[in-house]
Parts: C-alpha cells; structure tokens; sequence
C-alpha cells in the first residue's frame, strides 16, 4: 500500500516531466536560417510526420531528487492530441492514468479513487509532468521526435563523430534551444531547451535504435528536468501507425466524489 500511495507523489512531481518551461508559443517568423540548418528542421519535420499513432509497453523508472521507483508501463497515442499513459501494478493492472484527448485533460489515482481534470494545455499537462508541453509535442517525444520551439533563427555546427548541432535562437538573441542529430540514417540524439536567462529548462534523449515497420525509433527515452527531476522510459515492445479507438483515451465508468478541477 506504501507503494502506491508513493505513486502519487513521483507521479505528480516526475512522472512524464517534460515540462518546466520553454514550449510556450509565441508569434514569431524566423528570419535567419542557414541553408544547412532548415535541411536539418525539414528532416526534423518528416521525421515528426512520420508515425500517425502508437503503442508501446515498458518500463519507467521516475527519479525525484534521490528518491527512484521503477515501473512497468504502457502507453498509447494518436496524433495529434490524443494520449494515455498508465503505471501498472506488478500483476498488470492500472495503477495510475493519465489521459489525454484532445482538449481534454485526465488523471485517476486508483488506490486514492482521486480525478484531476481540465483543459489539456501545457500549463494543466505541466501539473503531473513538470515540463510546459502541449499534449501535441508529447506525442511527438514519445515517437522519437522533438518539438521545434519558436525562433529566429537558426545555425548548424559540425561535431566529431558525425554527430551535427543545431541552435535555435529567440528573438532577444538568446539560445532557446540545440539539438544534436546524426545523418545516415538521419536521427535525432538530444534536445536542450532554455529559457530566455540561458538557463537549462529541460532534456530529452534518445538512445538504443532500432527499426519499427522501415522506421527508425528510439527504444530508450530520458527527459531530465529541474531539481534532479529524471523520466527513464525502457521500450521493450513499440507499435506504430495502428489503428486506435476514440473510447481508449477517455476513462470511462469512474465513479467518485474526489474530483478536482485542474481550471
């Protein structure tokens, strides 16, 4: 019972925790991209283009400061804005929920009988995950790819390795973010994102590719936030482009009286 009383709290201060700031948009047209750089954002883009939904099952392991649990998991996603993630107990049942669909937003704790609700925006996603991202982007991580913040513009630098860079910077001249990619076959490695001070908002990493129906997709995901906050998803078995049900992102038959309005 400790245990899933524990879920509760790594899971509204790490769980998925993509969020702490640096996603917001804003209305800006780049006004600077070197020829190399919107190559890269263009294969950036087809890469996000890619996977229309997915499935997946692993394990997370949820890090908050020195604390760490690890969890088995599974997920399931339709672009744009559709999402269900849930934390399984050790016999396979549902522990903890959360579910996005569309312009709406859901997360049950099982063993409390608890409901959050409200809009899914970046603001109510960044209440359990602790990083500003619109259910949209998440998607987007969760198929191997990354959000593309708003900018003006945009600089690609060579590495050893093969390994490319490439810098997004704002409007005030500040760096909003780098993403290091590697050609042939072309993938992405990592995204850093910042805020307007220059300070680290969050990570995303990818690691241990393989290929899924011609697709190249990462099996291992690690978002890092603030605070030692670290999200380690272990994908052992992925599914794309399947098909999906409207009914499986929403959570049906819940009956309770703790009901919390997230608006």
């Amino acid at each position: 019972m400790d245990s899933l009383k524990s879920i509760n709290l790594l899971f509204l201060s790490t769980i998925l925790l993509l969020l702490v700031g640096g996603c917001a948009p804003l209305s800006l047209i780049p006004q600077k991209i070197e020829p190399e750089a919107a190559t890269v954002i263009d294969l950036i883009h087809q890469n996000n283009a890619q996977i229309k939904s997915l499935r997946g099952q692993g394990q997370l392991k949820m890090i908050n400061k020195e604390k760490s649990q690890l969890f088995s998991a599974v997920w399931l996603g339709h672009r744009p804005d559709q999402f269900r993630f849930e934390i399984l107990s050790p016999w396979g049942q549902p522990t903890a929920t959360l579910a996005v669909n569309k312009n709406r937003l859901f997360f049950y704790i099982y063993a409390q009988n608890r409901l959050y609700k409200g809009k899914a925006t970046a603001s109510n996603v960044a209440r359990f995950i602790h990083v500003k991202i619109t259910p949209e982007e998440l998607f987007k991580v969760f198929s191997g790819s990354i959000p593309i913040v708003p900018f003006r513009q945009a600089q690609l630098q060579s590495e050893a390795a093969g390994e490319t860079i490439l810098t997004l910077i704002g409007q005030w001249g500040n760096v909003v973010a780098k993403v290091w990619v590697r050609h042939d076959p072309f993938k992405i490695l990592r995204a850093d994102y910042f805020s307007r001070g220059g300070a680290l908002t969050y990570s995303i990493l990818f690691d241990n590719f393989r290929y899924e129906e011609s697709v190249l997709i990462p099996c291992l995901i690690i978002i890092s936030g603030k605070n030692n906050a670290k999200w380690v998803l272990t994908i052992k078995k992925y599914a794309i482009n399947i098909p999906t049900s409207q009914e499986s992102f929403k959570l049906k038959a819940i009956r309770t009286d703790k009901v919390i309005n997230l608006d």
